[in-house]
């Protein structure tokens, strides 16, 4: 293959008779969301640098950072989502060697309009919704009623596409956290149903109410503690607390089926968003307390969890080795503080610390934080 072809020095070694060509991580192709690039080269210690514009990159030409991803955008105007192709082209080079192929990347970034909504089940009984920003909500159905887990973002008739879903089936709707992209539609709910929420997370929604409009009348939320269940009629969801994220954060427990519903309170991990655990705000938790709350849940839940449904994942979690991998994360920075962060690659300007290897390790777990709050003991 081009790039990788190797020839005999004087001494008999082997030398690599030109530098590799850079390879892209997400692979080129078409998506929905904002994906942010990561480039890579075989050659160790090959510089690469490259363009966005469809040139040809020369030495001239950015440096790739690896701590300083390449955005490739979702672009939406007014509602209606865009169509955006984008071209990275890409060069590496190492001292002494002839510079490798310039490599071609293409991507599509296919937005939906912010009144849409679409759905898959995932389980029988189970549809995963996503909204224009690929934030998840779940509906899961029991035999006698349902349960519409979180409220997304969007502009659309969110209510009438989960009525659609349900086929008729009486709901409910529980929100994990009070965060924007899990209740900005609920406000669309709060017709007579049930709607429950942790009530720590209440503050949250008055700001957000006032803010952003949302029109959410917080009187209509009843409060929901771990311990309470919602018996679907077949199927049992338990509630668990796991506060951190927000003082509110709540997971649902499907433990027939070893399915956990866990919004943010567990993080994300997608790979090219790429996705962490957030808790760089002043107002979440220290990662001191948090591990803590974590290893407590942990304990309950043992041995209960086949994979986790996050608010953000395309794909479900396996369980046991995401948590692990979150555990070891929380307890490298308990241990070692702040000389256990990298800078964060989303958002960029806070830190974090990860466990497991994003580009390989579909379990891969990062929490990012603040230097300044990460530990109680530097707040």
């Amino acid at each position: 293959m081009e790039g990788t072809r190797n020839s005999v020095s004087s001494e008999g070694t082997t030398v690599p008779a030109r530098v590799a060509t850079p390879t892209a991580f997400a692979a080129p192709g078409t998506y929905r969301v904002t994906q942010r690039i990561t480039l890579l080269c075989e050659t160790h210690g090959a510089r690469i640098h490259y363009t966005t514009d469809g040139s040809a990159p020369t030495a001239d030409s950015p440096i790739f950072d690896p701590y300083k991803l390449i955005p490739v955008e979702a672009v939406n105007e007014g509602d209606r989502g865009l169509k955006t192709d984008y071209t990275l082209r890409a060069v590496a080079q190492y001292p002494e060697l002839p510079d490798s192929t310039i490599a071609t990347f293409h991507y599509t970034v296919d937005r939906r309009g912010k009144d849409a909504y679409v759905s898959s089940e995932i389980h029988p009984g189970v549809w995963m919704i996503r909204d224009f920003d690929d934030t998840k909500m779940f509906l899961v159905a029991g035999s006698e009623k349902a349960l519409f887990i979180d409220a997304g973002l969007g502009s659309g008739d969110l209510k009438g596409y989960v009525d659609s879903l349900a086929g008729g089936l009486p709901y409910d709707v529980l929100i994990t956290h009070a965060h924007p992209d899990h209740i900005a539609c609920l406000a669309q709910f709060q017709d007579g149903r049930g709607v429950y929420m942790r009530h720590a997370d209440l503050p949250l929604v008055t700001n957000f109410n006032q803010t952003l409009h949302y029109g959410i009348d917080p009187t209509q939320i009843t409060d929901v503690r771990e311990g309470f269940s919602f018996d679907l009629g077949g199927r049992r969801l338990d509630v668990y607390e796991v506060p951190g994220h927000t003082p509110g954060c709540l997971a649902l427990l499907d433990e027939v089926n070893g399915i956990l519903f866990s919004g943010d309170a567990l993080g994300s991990n997608r790979p090219a968003i790429p996705d962490a655990l957030w808790m760089q705000n002043r107002n979440m938790a220290p990662i001191d307390v948090y591990l803590p709350v974590l290893q407590a849940f942990r304990l309950k839940v043992r041995g209960k969890i086949k994979e986790i449904h996050t608010g953000h994942n395309d794909v479900p979690l396996y369980g046991e080795a995401y948590l692990d991998n979150l555990q070891r994360a929380a307890q490298t920075l308990v241990d070692r503080g702040v000389d256990a962060l990298v800078p964060s690659l989303r958002p960029t300007g806070v830190w974090q610390v990860v466990a497991g290897d994003r580009l390989t390790d579909p379990n891969w777990a990062a929490i990012n934080v603040s230097k300044e709050t990460c530990l109680s003991r530097y707040r």
